[in-house]
């Protein structure tokens, strides 16, 4: 193994770590901070980029901040506890302007505003894994740091504590030795933290399904629904699907379905994509943003508020987090989303809140796309996975020639990628938010819009 070395981050760059050089090579080193001074050991290269970590801190920087986790450093969930989540949203916009620049040629200068909650306790939904251990005893937690070694917790600091709970009451070893055939449990609370939905997966006796389950719905505090997978066959207990509320509408999630993950912003973003939905009237209290960002306000091509006009399609819509209540502003909503269970409980949803005018089809955007006849909608809102919507799908997507694009990604490398083809091929960037949903990690949530730019999309090329 080569020897330790010296050598000094120049800056954070997107996935937790700290970049600089030694040796005119790129080095890529966790946990450390901008003009630091530290020694570092190679761990790997690869692509000519050697990945290190750190040994010892030997000039740290002044923001540098003691973790209050005993975990950080060797859990994988956390990146960035040595920093104040002030710095840390600061550093995220920096980021994004930064992959914007490089990977999607667009260079953005203008304010974006970042919304942020506590920093603390806002994880409404947790992975847990499950392992058996080399004592024969079972193990319960997050993957180690680049590796897929269970590291078991007692508790997390950036789950919410209906979730911690749970965690606890997991971790007792009578319940964990009957979670030895198990790989995974999946935990989902509602709204206000109280309800939650469990799923298990792993290898189960038949037998042991029944017995498990109730015994989760009766001994874990506020479980209401569970469901076990066992290879392709999932079986639920208890309620079928778990309420959340935003504002005034209740969203039915079931098993399977994707929902937001961060509990305490969710209003916010909902509000900056969707005309007329109030978040303060949702939440009770008004957005806070961090310093350098600004209060949420509608931006002057969000089209008129409190009337319902125009055609919007939702792509990617999930259970409906978006459709709905852009159903409460524009005259039709067309919502598409390829899972079989979301869609299904999109469909739920908008018959639950009664919106006729929502109309859910249940298939790939991209199959949506191509059979798609009517051209120029108002809005088109884009909530892709972390790959992205990629060029096939944007191809079909620029023919329809939507007036106003909003897009909202997990995946700042994919986001820059489509919003740069976009900009070719006629549109403007006229915003771009940070909602800063996971605190002590690096991953970015952000919220981009587009205009079209003139009616023959001269603009911009």
């Amino acid at each position: 193994m080569p020897p330790p070395f010296e050598f000094s981050p120049q800056k954070l760059v997107y996935g937790g770590e700290a970049l600089g050089y030694h040796d005119g090579r790129v080095v890529l080193v966790p946990r450390v901070l901008p003009g630091e001074r530290v020694e570092a050991e190679e761990v790997r290269t690869a692509k000519g980029v050697v990945h290190a970590r750190p040994l010892r801190i030997l000039a740290a920087a002044p923001e540098r901040v003691e973790p209050p986790c005993p975990y950080f450093g060797r859990c994988g969930g956390c990146h960035y506890q040595h920093l104040g989540a002030a710095l840390q949203a600061a550093a995220k916009r920096e980021i994004l302007r930064e992959t914007l620049r490089r990977i999607g040629k667009i260079t953005w200068d203008e304010e974006i505003p970042t919304y942020a909650a506590e920093p603390w306790n806002y994880r409404n939904q947790a992975q847990l894994k499950i392992a058996a251990q080399a004592d024969g005893t079972v193990a319960l937690g997050f993957f180690e740091a680049e590796s897929h070694r269970l590291f078991p917790v007692d508790t997390c600091l950036i789950l919410s504590p209906r979730l911690n709970e749970i965690l606890g009451e997991l971790r007792k070893q009578e319940r964990l030795a009957r979670l030895a055939a198990a790989r995974e449990v999946e935990l989902l609370a509602d709204d206000r933290d109280e309800q939650v939905m469990l799923t298990l997966r792993g290898r189960f006796e038949p037998g042991e399904i029944d017995t498990l389950a109730h015994d989760f719905l009766a001994r874990l505090p506020g479980v209401a629904s569970v469901a076990i997978e066992r290879g392709s066959k999932l079986r639920g207990f208890g309620k079928p699907s778990l309420d959340y509320r935003v504002g005034d509408l209740h969203y039915q999630v079931s098993p399977g379905s994707f929902f937001q993950a961060s509990r305490l912003l969710i209003p916010q973003l909902v509000a900056s994509v969707a005309p007329g939905f109030s978040p303060a009237r949702a939440s009770g209290t008004s957005p806070a943003p961090l310093p350098g960002g600004a209060t949420l306000s509608k931006h002057d091509d969000d089209g008129p508020v409190g009337e319902r006009h125009g055609l919007a399609l939702d792509l990617y819509a999930g259970v409906g987090l978006l459709s709905l209540p852009l159903a409460q502003s524009f005259a039709e909503v067309v919502a598409v989303e390829g899972n079989p269970v979301s869609a299904a409980d999109l469909a739920r949803n908008a018959r639950a809140q009664g919106l006729a005018n929502l109309r859910v089809v249940g298939q790939s955007v991209f199959d949506f796309l191509r059979r798609f006849p009517r051209s120029g909608p108002d809005l088109v809102v884009l909530d892709p996975p972390r790959a992205g919507v990629g060029l096939p799908t944007l191809k079909l997507l620029t023919g329809l020639k939507p007036r106003r694009i909003t897009y909202v990604s997990c995946h700042p490398p994919t986001l820059a990628r489509d919003l740069g083809y976009l900009v070719e091929r006629g549109y403007r960037l006229s915003s771009v938010e940070l909602f800063d949903f996971f605190p002590q990690t690096f991953h970015i949530e952000s919220l981009a819009k587009l205009v079209r730019s003139d009616p023959v999309g001269r603009e911009g090329h």
